[in-house]
């Protein structure tokens, strides 16, 4: 049997490794802003959306093992935020970023408290209840403000150096991009914090909260603070998410968005930084394709025929997907290329010899006795 390659870490070669990677990505993003059609490019920055919120979502439950079925109210809120200052407080829609991320990790630090207490599937009921909330929020919310069941999103324009034009063509350009420095910055933060202190006591109270504790972590300042910058960034795929909708309404924002942003955490997989990103377009483009390409029931009988196909035959991809591979795409994928090649961490150094405390005293006048 060959033996995998084994590829030291921050070594050369995987710097290259690395390197040959981003570039590949940049390469593919200038080619799709390139050539793609505005209607391509609004399916990307939405994929990119969802990337954003599962990753959020990844901080909290794949690092930090707290449920979430509530991520869809925080984008909610940003969005609302964004929509509603930009268009009756002609707030600069980059100041509106700043409040609603503002907004969501106060929010974020409230719904953190009960995760003190509560834990797993109680916890889960818990959000999943604020989840069920916000629409009613939502429209009362849009009744006593804008006295209507709808709100304008936010009309995002391309600043002036970028030297796009305010039209439909140019807008989707700056969307794009936008989408996928925002994702960056996203992923970047999130990885920042799984590689720091702060990630590894993460991890510590994920495994064991008890065991944490022992080792000095603070699980209530961990447990909250993480809520909170979880929700922020949810917050930004939110604020992202209303600049591309016309419209927003009690719905924009329910119970099936955060079931959404679930399945492309768990598509991809949970834990890893990849994960989310993969699992987002992975989820959106078949879910695409399967709305442009299922066939119709036309042999069922009456409202069955008119059935949400595409739905069902998602369900039935997703279920068959977690069979195979459980741990994710990405988790699949690690699995497959520890047969090739495998990272292992760098040699450590050799620990300083401890110097002896005799070799430079004075040697004991004559007479003496030591």
């Amino acid at each position: 049997m060959t033996m995998p390659i084994k590829i030291r870490e921050s070594s050369p070669l995987h710097w290259a490794l690395r390197v040959v990677g981003v570039s590949a990505l940049a390469a593919i993003a200038v080619y799709f802003a390139s050539n793609a059609a505005p209607s391509t490019l609004g399916k990307i920055t939405e994929a990119c959306t969802l990337a954003i919120a599962a990753v959020s979502l990844n901080l909290l439950l794949g690092f930090n093992g707290q449920i979430s079925l509530g991520h869809s109210t925080f984008a909610g809120l940003a969005a609302f935020t964004a929509g509603y200052s930009v268009n009756a407080w002609h707030w600069n829609p980059w100041v509106s970023l700043g409040v609603a991320c503002v907004l969501c990790f106060a929010l974020g630090l409230l719904l953190g408290l009960p995760a003190l207490r509560l834990k797993g599937p109680y916890l889960a009921l818990v959000t999943l209840a604020v989840a069920f909330v916000w629409p009613t929020v939502a429209r009362k919310f849009l009744q006593q403000t804008v006295k209507a069941s709808t709100l304008k999103g936010m009309r995002l324009r391309p600043p002036t150096w970028t030297g796009l034009a305010n039209n439909r063509v140019d807008r989707a350009l700056f969307l794009f991009w936008l989408s996928l420095v925002l994702l960056v910055i996203t992923y970047a933060i999130v990885r920042n914090l799984r590689k720091s202190r702060i990630g590894r006591s993460l991890v510590a109270v994920r495994d064991n909260e008890t065991a944490a504790a022992v080792m000095g972590v603070n699980l209530p300042f961990t447990k909250t603070v993480t809520f909170g910058i979880s929700a922020a960034l949810a917050g930004v795929a939110g604020w992202l998410a209303a600049a591309q909708l016309a419209t927003l309404d009690e719905n924009s924002f329910s119970i099936l968005t955060s079931i959404k942003y679930l399945l492309a955490l768990f598509l991809g997989g949970a834990a890893t930084l990849a994960g989310p990103v993969v699992g987002a377009f992975t989820y959106f483009f078949a879910d695409d394709l399967l709305k442009t390409n299922a066939p119709k029931w036309d042999f069922l009988p009456g409202p069955l025929s008119k059935g949400p196909v595409a739905s069902f035959l998602l369900g039935v991809l997703v279920i068959v997907f977690v069979f195979i591979a459980p741990l994710g795409l990405v988790g699949f994928v690690k699995a497959q290329g520890r047969k090739l090649a495998v990272v292992v961490p760098p040699p450590l150094r050799p620990a300083p010899k401890a110097s002896d405390p005799t070799a430079h005293a004075s040697p004991a006048p004559a007479g003496e006795v030591e």
